[in-house]
């Protein structure tokens, strides 16, 4: 049976960032992922220029489109535009962006292995996976295995983490609409009780998708064909629909004990304000490393909860409080809200400002001191 310090299930963000950084500190690692790579991850492909921060190499080479003009609108209606100046996202498709995060961790010195689905996880002094034809055994486990996180549910972690539904499509357009497009994503309000439609631009292609309550995942498939459709774009070719699930972790839900941690999509690390979850990936992958890192020779991964609630819940609680102070004021007022956001700066100068990575969400929500008694308002309306 092969042997290694750290097995990581899931060569996605959060799997490839911890098996580079611990194979560079020395570590013997193995990736395990049910797919071959490159493969197509239904994700908007948005990255904050903040996620590119914590990345000790460039990303150049798999950029498609870099955005700093954003345009929000009303099913339609009472849009307008906002400039950040500078870009404060970039656009990638998830295949090639994922493939040179695994690429870094085998040049680190991490093993792969593609097309391998674990079947069953043991414990008996260290733990063991099982998958046809293949068995390995490890001290410590990284499950960074997806929103699903079929390895997640064999080790009883990830229990009861709220999630939603998401559903997106790739949309061939012609040369002048992606013109159009280029440098500026697309937010459409207006979904109850929240929830949003995306364009994100690429280099050949538009990607389009929504994001709703998972009770509302039958109507996705409509929304966006009616977004699609107001757009102009009805008649386009789809290279691509799928849908897919975000899972937000809200309060201390397990995601660690002696030997087995979550990291990513598999822990609920996405925020509620803008769905995104590449940066608390990442994240999380690089505090994974470190936790095993730390309990190599017998120590346990317990801590990695503890480091995940002192330093990536903070933000995603202040992401949560955004959300329903602005979804709750959007339900109740729609015009008067889109009129204020669309004139007062603060809110999205301070959103611009956290993507970039020179602000966050918790900075933010400690300048106004009411935010959380209004979003507790809004919570009851």
């Amino acid at each position: 049976m092969a042997r290694f310090d750290a097995v990581v299930v899931g060569a996605g963000p959060a799997g490839s960032t911890a098996a580079r950084e611990l194979a560079a500190a020395g570590a013997r690692v193995l990736i395990i992922d049910r797919a071959e790579f490159p493969r197509y991850k239904a994700c908007g492909g948005g990255i904050p220029l903040r996620t590119e921060r914590l990345l000790p190499f460039p990303i150049d080479s798999v950029i498609e489109d870099s955005v700093h003009l954003l345009d929000v609108a009303y099913r339609g209606r009472m849009g307008f535009e906002r400039d950040s100046g500078a870009p404060f996202a970039h656009m990638v498709m998830r295949d090639r962006f994922d493939a040179l995060l695994l690429e870094q961790a085998r040049t680190a010195g991490a093993e792969f292995r593609p097309s391998t689905a674990v079947r069953s996880l043991s414990r008996d002094g260290v733990v063991r996976l099982q998958a046809p034809g293949f068995a390995v055994e490890a001290d410590y486990f990284v499950c960074a295995d997806g929103a699903h996180s079929p390895v997640g549910k064999m080790a009883g972690l990830g229990e009861d983490i709220a999630e939603c539904a998401a559903w997106e499509v790739e949309v061939r357009a012609d040369a002048g609409a992606l013109r159009r497009y280029r440098s500026r994503a697309l937010i459409e309000l207006g979904y109850r009780p929240w929830g949003y439609a995306w364009l994100f631009p690429k280099a050949s292609v538009l990607s389009f998708g929504v994001v709703l309550p998972r009770e509302q995942a039958g109507a996705m498939k409509a929304y966006v064909r009616r977004f699609v459709a107001r757009l102009g774009l009805g008649a386009a070719d789809v290279e691509v629909a799928r849908g897919h699930k975000i899972r937000f972790r809200r309060g201390r839900e397990r995601i660690a004990d002696e030997r087995v941690l979550l990291a990513g999509d598999a822990a609920g690390l996405a925020d509620e304000f803008t769905e995104e979850g590449i940066f608390y990936a990442i994240e999380s992958g690089r505090i994974a490393a470190r936790n095993v890192l730390r309990a190599m020779g017998g120590g346990s991964l317990t801590r990695y909860q503890q480091d995940i609630d002192h330093e990536l819940m903070p933000e995603l609680r202040a992401a949560r409080l955004i959300a329903f102070m602005f979804y709750g004021m959007l339900r109740r007022a729609p015009r008067p809200w889109m009129f204020a956001s669309g004139k007062a700066p603060l809110l999205w100068d301070a959103f611009f400002a956290v993507q970039k990575g020179e602000s966050t969400y918790a900075r933010e929500v400690a300048r106004i001191p009411l935010l959380p008694a209004i979003a507790a308002r809004m919570l009851r309306s």
